[in-house]
């Protein structure tokens, strides 16, 4: 990745070396678990998955919930819902409402109808905001090229108007152009069910992007060994919002239709993989202290030695599938 200048964590870095200290990993944003909870609040706390979120935000690790009514918000207020929503909002979850949006350009995956307006759009968007108070908004379903730019433009342009102060996330799967992902607070750069990033398609500009900016989501990893490797890869990819899940999704198959209809069998294992990244990547203070000591010896001597810019090429490939299903009480 292109380096414009040497950073202050690099140099942070070489000063502790210099000093004979231990560098401590470097400080970064928290990741976030991005939730597609697409599964019904059950009035049942013994059998409410959204009650499993909210536990997990005890951990100190993030949760932020996509909520699914019924491929939007419905057509009526869901008590059930307002009630889990309420509940978990107030024990410090976040809540995005999910709004499918034709990728801008009518080219829905097969639906009743298949195509979106912006006033359709916007509508769901302000349904979310008088009957759950939530958030921000997902949107799913969403194309990143220059014939789809006018459509998120009006739609994004509308909600922040409206709606100061929501986190709006883009999902288009893959790697779109800076220009498109730069309508939205967050994209999810990557949604596939391999198990692994083989597929994966990059840009320069996520290779430099603060990670709040993509979100990765895995389906299909059978393994909590395999869910703790690809955390790790996320981070290194440049990920801060992350969901992987044994969920299935299988092409074809009546049944492995939707694999966010339930939280994964190692739900436990993936907060507690989170929470233990996200204190690894937070410095000691000692070494902090340490840091900051030597820097200001470093930066006296940078005339003398300059950096060097090493850059590399990005490659692009296709996506894999979007689901777009809730769960009907």
């Amino acid at each position: 990745m292109p380096h414009h200048a040497p950073t202050l964590r690099r140099l942070a870095g070489a000063a502790l070396l210099a000093l004979g200290g231990t560098v401590a990993a470097p400080a970064q944003a928290a990741l976030e678990l991005l939730v597609p909870a697409y599964f019904y609040p059950s009035w049942n706390p013994a059998l409410s998955q959204w009650d499993e979120m909210q536990a997990a935000l005890a951990s100190g690790v993030q949760v932020t919930a996509i909520m699914n009514v019924y491929n939007g918000p419905g057509s009526a207020p869901n008590s059930d819902y307002q009630a889990a929503v309420d509940s978990f909002r107030a024990a410090g979850g976040k809540v995005l409402g999910y709004v499918y949006t034709c990728y801008g350009a009518n080219l829905c995956s097969p639906a009743v109808p298949a195509t979106r307006s912006t006033g359709e759009v916007l509508a769901d968007v302000q349904r979310y905001a008088d009957w759950y108070h939530v958030d921000g908004i997902f949107f799913d379903e969403m194309g990143g090229d220059a014939a789809a730019m006018p459509f998120y433009q009006a739609v994004t342009q509308q909600v922040r108007a409206d709606h100061a102060g929501w986190r709006l996330v883009g999902n288009p799967g893959t790697a779109i152009a800076e220009a498109a992902a730069a309508l939205m607070d967050t994209v999810v750069t990557f949604e596939q069910g391999q198990g692994d990033y083989s597929h994966a398609s990059t840009l320069p500009w996520m290779q430099v992007a603060d990670p709040a900016r993509q979100a990765h989501i895995h389906y299909n990893v059978g393994s909590a060994a395999q869910m703790q490797a690809l955390l790790t890869e996320a981070v290194l990819r440049r990920a801060g919002s992350v969901y992987i899940t044994d969920d299935l999704y299988t092409p074809g198959d009546p049944v492995n239709t939707n694999p966010f209809d339930q939280l994964p069998g190692y739900w436990a294992a993936e907060v507690a993989a989170i929470a233990a990244l996200n204190a690894a990547a937070v410095p000691e203070p000692a070494s902090a202290a340490l840091a900051a000591a030597g820097l200001a010896l470093l930066l006296s001597s940078r005339r003398r030695r300059p950096f060097r810019r090493p850059c590399r090429p990005a490659a692009r490939t296709p996506s894999g599938c979007s689901a777009r299903t809730g769960v009907q009480p």
